[in-house]
């Protein structure tokens, strides 16, 4: 799996991304012809700038391109209804069960830490703001998507939910939750050198690490699980009920 830092080269860049290579030569540091075999690191240090301010912007773009090798096979010849139920009772409650219990260690690493990683702070202020617009964004769907799609297959009809009377709105809002989810996970990584776990850390500290190691991960999945096949089956759902209604008129 690619890890980026700052000992990447470029030509792991080009390998791995468009989107990085693309914010990489919007800096101006690094053109078509130049070596691909530097490091991040060397490259910044050429012209005087700490990797950080490089990484950040690079994570962002990794993290807003959606990944094309994650494995949803398991949701192959399921139902609209059952893929909802999978993503309810797989990541839906996961979230709900660890993200409470990773704040709380964010808490104690804090005040146990913080004043020797001035990035302790960042990384409780972005998780916190994490958990609550992850918390929105399940009822959202839990409140008008998923109600929308079983009501389209077991009913057959678009029952309107306070999103209006098509998916495309609700899908609109949780696409756009998805990107920003992204922009955060990116940040997420970033902030922990990529889930490293520092020499001096205690066991709370390689507790949190762990469990914001596999938050990333679920979420990561969740989201392609929803980008890729639910919202585009909600949508081929809809129209074919549409154009069955019009028939029948």
């Amino acid at each position: 799996m690619f890890e980026l830092s700052s000992e990447t080269r470029v030509s792991e860049l080009q390998a791995e991304s468009q989107a990085m290579m693309k914010t990489l030569k919007k800096t101006g540091i690094f053109r078509d012809g130049d070596d691909p075999n530097v490091t991040i690191a060397e490259l910044c240090y050429s012209f005087g700038l700490h990797p950080k301010i490089l990484l950040m912007p690079l994570a962002r773009a990794l993290a807003t391109e959606a990944p094309t090798d994650i494995d949803v096979s398991e949701l192959n010849g399921m139902t609209l209804t059952q893929i909802v139920e999978n993503i309810e009772s797989k990541h839906h409650a996961y979230l709900r069960e660890m993200m409470p219990v990773s704040l709380e260690l964010l808490n104690r690493v804090l005040n146990a830490h913080g004043a020797n990683d001035p990035r302790l702070a960042e990384l409780h202020e972005l998780f916190r703001n994490m958990t609550e617009e992850l918390e929105n964004h399940m009822l959202h769907e839990e409140e008008a998507l998923f109600p929308m799609c079983r009501d389209m297959e077991i009913d057959g009809k678009i029952t309107p939910t306070r999103c209006g009377e098509a998916v495309g709105g609700p899908i609109a809002c949780m696409e756009n939750d998805h990107d920003r989810a992204r922009e955060q996970l990116a940040q997420l990584s970033t902030l922990t050198d990529n889930f490293a776990v520092p020499n001096y850390a205690c066991m709370t500290y390689r507790n949190m690490i762990e469990q914001l190691k596999l938050f990333n991960q679920d979420m990561v999945v969740h989201i392609h699980k929803e980008n890729e096949v639910l919202f585009p089956g909600a949508v081929k759902k809809q129209t074919a009920l549409r154009k069955g209604l019009l028939k029948k008129a």
